[in-house]
């Protein structure tokens, strides 16, 4: 996003000098990666009530993270294992022939 000249701020935004840099009051959206629904959920709130209009994309691992995330006001939520699922019924199907291609990009995180 960097590269592309979009501002972003990097951490954990459940770190309320992280979530203050976030300018969530001015912010157009807010990506969530934070593994843990329940913490990402808190930032979600705390997102909505500091600026209604926000985008929020966040993560999820399973049905009942993506509906929890949603109900807190999450306007995307990707599940991983989901996508993972996709792109190789893609595959399969032949729709696409390599995942790591435009459609995907396979990226490691640190643990």
């Amino acid at each position: 996003l960097k590269a592309d000249g979009i501002e972003t701020v990097a951490g954990n935004a459940a770190i309320a000098e992280v979530f203050s840099a976030a300018n969530p009051e001015g912010a157009k959206r807010l990506i969530l990666a934070i593994p843990n629904a329940f913490e990402a959920g808190q930032i979600v709130l705390r997102a909505r009530a500091a600026n209604p209009a926000i985008n929020v994309i966040a993560r999820a691992h399973s049905d009942a993270e993506v509906e929890h995330l949603k109900g807190l006001g999450a306007d995307t939520v990707i599940m991983g294992e989901r996508e993972i699922a996709r792109g190789i019924v893609e595959v399969v199907i032949g729709k696409t022939t390599d995942p790591a291609g435009p459609a995907f990009e396979v990226r490691s995180q640190p643990a």
